[in-house]
C-alpha cells in the first residue's frame, strides 16, 4: 500500500529535480499542476519545505493543512498519506533526506528526551530562518547553471534550525537510535492483514513484550492502538481521494465489521465517513 520514498520521483509530478552527494539523492524540488494523491514509507528523516499550493498529510489520528512557507518535519520510519490539493496554477516543494548519523551527530547532544515527542510529523511555520532556507534553495534550484549549495553546509544548518525545539530534535533522535526497519517495511504492505500483536513482533524479531514497550517509547501507544490509527488515516484519505464505495474502504484497510468502522472513524476525526468525504473545508488545524 505504501510506496518506499527513496528517488524523489513521485507519480503525478510535472517536473523534478534532484541533487546528489556520492550517489546519495539527498534534495529535491517538484512542480505538480495537476492533484496528485500519494502513500509513502519515508525511511530516513525528511524536510518538506511548502514553496506554493497547498496539501493535505495524514498522519493517524491527525490531518495538516499545509500551504506556501510551512515545513513539514517527518522522522525517520514514517508512514504517511499526502494529497495535493487542485492547484489554482501549481504546487511546488523542496524536500531535503537528512541521513541518519548526521541527525545523531548534530542533534543527539541537544535533545530532551522527557520532552519528546511521540513520533509524528510535526508543522514548522512563520519563522524567517526557514523562509531564508527555503529561499536559498529554491534559487540554486530554479537558476540555470547553478550547481546549488554545499551538500553538508545545507543540511547541518537545517538541523541546527531543528534544534532550537529541544522536543522535536529528541523525537528525531529517537526515531533514528530505535528504528524498525524490518518491521516497517513489512507493515507498508500488510498492514490491513495484521490481526494480532505477535504478527508485529515477529516482523521487528522482536519479543512481544519488546515491542510493546518499543511502541510505548516511540509512538506513546500499543503496537495495534497505532495498527488502527493507521488504518484510519488510510481510510480517511482514499475517501478524499478516490471513488471507492466507503466499505470498500473499509473492508481494504483491514476493518471486517463496517459498523466497527463507522464507530472508530467517527471517533477519530469526529465526523462520518460520508460527511468527510463531502466536506469543502478543513476540520483540523496545523
Amino acid at each position: 500500500m505504501y510506496t518506499l520514498f527513496d528517488s524523489h520521483a513521485l507519480k503525478g509530478q510535472h517536473a523534478v529535480k534532484t541533487w546528489q552527494q556520492d550517489g546519495y539523492r539527498w534534495a529535491s524540488y517538484s512542480l505538480y499542476r495537476e492533484p496528485a494523491s500519494h502513500e509513502l514509507y519515508i525511511p530516513h528523516t525528511l524536510l518538506n519545505l511548502v514553496i506554493q499550493g497547498h496539501k493535505r498529510m495524514y498522519d493517524g489520528r491527525q490531518v495538516h493543512h499545509l500551504q506556501a512557507g510551512d515545513v513539514l518535519v517527518i522522522p525517520a520510519g514514517t508512514l504517511l498519506c499526502s494529497e495535493i490539493l487542485q492547484p489554482e496554477q501549481q504546487y511546488r516543494s523542496i524536500n531535503l533526506m537528512i541521513p541518519d548519523e548526521m541527525v545523531m551527530s548534530v542533534l543527539a547532544g541537544g535533545a530532551r528526551g522527557q520532552d519528546a515527542y511521540s513520533k509524528e510529523l510535526t508543522v514548522q511555520s512563520g519563522d524567517r530562518r526557514w523562509r531564508q532556507l527555503a529561499a536559498t534553495l529554491l534559487q540554486g534550484f530554479t537558476e540555470e547553471g547553478n550547481p546549488g549549495p554545499a551538500y553538508e553546509d545545507i543540511l547541518s544548518q537545517t538541523l541546527h534550525l531543528v534544534s532550537s525545539n529541544g522536543a522535536l530534535s529528541s523525537m528525531l533522535v529517537k526515531a533514528v537510535k530505535y528504528p524498525l526497519p524490518d518491521m516497517m517495511d513489512q507493515l507498508r504492505t500488510r498492514l490491513p492483514e495484521v490481526r494480532f500483536l505477535e504478527e508485529i513482533a515477529q516482523m521487528g524479531h522482536m519479543s512481544t513484550a519488546t515491542v510493546k514497550r518499543r511502541f510505548r517509547e516511540i509512538y506513546h501507544c500499543s503496537p495495534m492502538q497505532w495498527i488502527w490509527e493507521k488504518r484510519l488515516q488510510m481510510a480517511g484519505f482514499l475517501l478524499r481521494t478516490t471513488e471507492q464505495s466507503i466499505p470498500e474502504i473499509a473492508y481494504s484497510t483491514g476493518f471486517e465489521d463496517i459498523t466497527h468502522f463507522y464507530r472508530q472513524f467517527r471517533r477519530c476525526f469526529q465526523v462520518t465517513p460520508l460527511q468527510w468525504r463531502h466536506m469543502e473545508t478543513d476540520l483540523f488545524s496545523k
